[in-house]
């Protein structure tokens, strides 16, 4: 996708086109419970080539269940996938949901995610990762640092 055709979708609907904010998927998710919390929690996954592809961060996570990550202080980092194992987006959160086999997070309260041509900040949000789209329910704000071009005229 155009880097012009990606900021503007952002812009309109805060749809991050080819960055997935939620850094598990079915097959790598943790497949146990814990009672207590799991402090400094670390969740990374790879590609299939060995790649780094995502690191979950968190303060403190509980897994209340196979299928949910309750974390506070949550830093999630998408890498390029490839390589280079560049650094893609950033997103933080200080509490966040995490249901990796639906690839879905969430949160109540702020939000965060830095790219190098994107700031998106806001609170109560929600990220979708079959349909690539993050939402922001309050307070939505959005710093673009690209070439719009002629996308509006």
């Amino acid at each position: 996708m155009p880097p012009s055709r990606l900021i503007f979708r952002a812009a309109l609907a805060l749809v991050i086109g080819h960055s997935p904010l939620v850094i598990t998927s079915a097959r790598s998710a943790p497949q146990a419970t814990a009672s207590a919390p799991v402090k400094n929690f670390r969740l990374p996954t790879f590609t299939a080539e060995g790649f780094r592809h995502t690191m979950i961060r968190a303060a403190e996570a509980r897994l209340p269940d196979p299928t949910r990550i309750d974390a506070t202080e949550l830093e999630l980092t998408l890498f390029t996938g490839d390589a280079t194992e560049g650094i893609d987006a950033m997103l933080a959160a200080p509490v966040a949901t995490i249901f990796p086999k639906r690839e879905f997070a969430s949160g109540p309260d702020t939000v965060r995610l830095e790219r190098i041509d994107l700031t998106v900040t806001g609170a109560d949000w929600s990220y979708d990762h079959a349909a690539q789209k993050i939402i922001i329910r309050r307070d939505a704000h959005v710093v673009m640092r690209g070439i719009i071009g002629d996308i509006l005229k």
